[in-house]
């Protein structure tokens, strides 16, 4: 075959592969074409997709705002519960002691009642601390009233740690029951019944009553030597067995001398009072401990 005819067929080939292109059918697209007509599909996924984001991010900012609602919420009741809840028992109980007697300065009597086992701060005399059941029970036991404010560091001392009611007072009356006298040489204090009573200095305990005799009832006397003088107090109508010192006994002052009782001539529970100068002369109490216990 020469040259010329190979030219000529490749020509006829050549004419017959476009005749056979423009012939050929509309959907018989080429697969590149084929890929690309893919695209709008692609395209609306993509639009389909966005809503979708769009709901994930409101719910995502609608969690943030509970979560930061809830956290302000927290802080709200952190801040406004009250103290109280937020302390022990014990701590409720010695609070509760300290409000009933700042009560006391509006003249008041008050009734202090604690929990079975419940203890009370202790005193502190002369840098040391006084701590017995006796001054658990005086301040959770008693009634106490704005008659007086005990000093628990003074040379002299008033017969409890605070402020209680005063029933009688000392000079002339009318004689309260069968036997009672008319003129009343002491001073009456009424916490209530079993309730300690502090020895009002230091002393020697001179006398010792642990009968019901009548009278005083069960009574215990007390020397002292206040500012180079004798000065003697006595304690009576305390309850029977509950004195706690002996004769020529060396005391301290707030020392527990015996119980508030109702032995001897007496209406009802009460700590009759008595201070004597020299031994042996009465005055008044009240008057006496006011000038002296400070």
């Amino acid at each position: 075959m020469t040259r010329r005819e190979l030219r000529e067929r490749e020509r006829a080939a050549a004419a017959a592969a476009t005749a056979a292109a423009v012939t050929a059918p509309a959907d018989a697209v080429p697969p590149r074409i084929a890929r690309t007509a893919q695209t709008p599909r692609l395209t609306t996924v993509a639009r389909t997709s966005a809503p979708q984001r769009r709901t994930h991010k409101a719910a995502f900012s609608r969690g943030f705002s509970v979560l930061a609602m809830t956290f302000a919420a927290t802080i709200a009741v952190a801040t406004s519960v009250p103290a109280m809840a937020l302390l022990t028992k014990d701590d409720v109980q010695a609070q509760a002691i300290q409000a009933q007697t700042s009560r006391s300065a509006q003249g008041v009597a008050q009734e202090l009642v604690s929990q079975p086992g419940s203890t009370v701060a202790s005193i502190t005399r002369d840098g040391t601390e006084v701590t017995s059941a006796e001054q658990v029970v005086a301040l959770s036991h008693m009634r106490i009233a704005d008659t007086f404010t005990n000093n628990p560091r003074a040379a002299v001392q008033w017969p409890f740690p605070v402020g209680v009611p005063i029933s009688d007072y000392y000079g002339a009356r009318s004689a309260p029951t069968e036997g009672a006298s008319t003129n009343h040489l002491g001073v009456d204090f009424a916490p209530g019944s079993g309730v300690p009573i502090q020895i009002i200095a230091d002393g020697v305990v001179r006398e010792v009553v642990n009968s019901d005799n009548g009278g005083c009832g069960v009574n215990v006397t007390i020397d002292h030597m206040i500012a180079g003088a004798l000065v003697s107090s006595k304690y009576c109508h305390m309850a029977p067995g509950s004195v706690r010192v002996a004769v020529g006994q060396q005391v301290k002052v707030a020392d527990i001398v015996g119980l508030v009782g109702n032995t001897g001539v007496s209406t009802g529970a009460h700590l009759h009072l008595e201070i004597l100068l020299n031994g042996t002369e009465h005055t008044d109490p009240l008057a006496w401990l006011k000038t002296n216990a400070r």
